[in-house]
């Protein structure tokens, strides 16, 4: 998450209200606005700036970073054992964006042939395959096209009467 806190032990909510003494107005400025990626990295919520701020050598970016990756491959595993291994696909503002974000997540599958063609995944793609021809798991890049996805909901809203 970029600045919301994603998944905690609920006592660290407890330990703030009761022994810290924050409001609930300052836990929930703390919990929804100040943590996630800003507040590992203590730069930012966005990777651009992340990535940026690792390569002039920043160790909470990358510490954000690398924490970020580890959920990332958490999740795909998950995914992966729950729906089998045909495809993984990236999408939106980071998947679609960082290369590195597409490398490491994807670095941590090899032992399920997942193999990423490093020439096509440096090309900023966009709607395309990027996995190694001998990959037996597809790496796709696709555009989130998210304006798209309202304007048909509205469109069918528009149009149920």
């Amino acid at each position: 998450m970029g600045s919301r806190c994603g998944s905690i032990d609920p006592g660290i909510l407890i330990h703030l209200l009761r022994e810290e003494k924050y409001s609930v107005d300052q836990s929930d400025e703390l919990l929804n606005r100040k943590s996630g990626q800003l507040g590992v990295s203590g730069v930012s919520g966005d990777m651009r700036q992340i990535l940026s701020a690792i390569a002039n050598g920043n160790g909470r970016a990358r510490l954000a970073f690398d924490t970020f990756i580890h959920r990332l491959r958490q999740h795909i595993g998950a995914m992966i054992a729950s729906l089998g291994g045909d495809a993984l696909a990236f999408t939106g503002g980071i998947g679609e964006g960082s290369l590195e974000v597409r490398t490491e997540a994807c670095a941590g599958f090899e032992f399920v042939n997942l193999k990423v063609d490093r020439e096509k995944n440096s090309q900023s793609p966009v709607d395309c395959d990027i996995a190694s021809p001998d990959s037996a798991v597809r790496v796709v890049v696709v555009a989130a096209r998210e304006d798209w996805a309202i304007a048909q909901a509205c469109w069918r809203f528009a149009h149920s009467a």
